[in-house]
């Protein structure tokens, strides 16, 4: 089994990426509704990313690329919530947490 540190600054890069990109996603579009077809655009596009570096001998730069939007696109999901499908998120306020709508402790401060 892998040990996380030995994953070390990748994992750092790729997860301070993925909320970067998450951030300026929903300062593009604040509203959390069909962020379930958003994800599955990401993930066809992620998909033509890998085909196209085998066809074409594209950048594989555009595959990682598309994985932040694939991981910022679920994040999103996870926590804030897709009212197209009744799905609250885990809303945690962290400080004032109140735990997630979905029962047990919470994902994000462990409350």
């Amino acid at each position: 089994m892998t040990k996380f540190y030995e994953y070390g600054n990748t994992f750092f890069k790729f997860t301070s990426e993925m909320y970067d990109e998450q951030k300026r996603a929903q300062n593009k579009f604040p509203n959390n509704s069909r962020l379930l077809g958003a994800l599955m655009e990401e993930v066809g596009e992620l998909a033509q990313a890998l085909l196209k570096i085998k066809e074409s001998g594209e950048s594989p730069e555009n595959v990682y690329k598309e994985a932040i939007q694939v991981a910022s696109t679920a994040y999103r999901l996870a926590i804030s919530g897709e009212p197209d499908y009744d799905y609250e998120g885990t809303r945690c306020h962290h400080l004032g947490c109140k735990q997630p709508v979905t029962g047990g402790p919470c994902p994000l401060c462990y409350e």
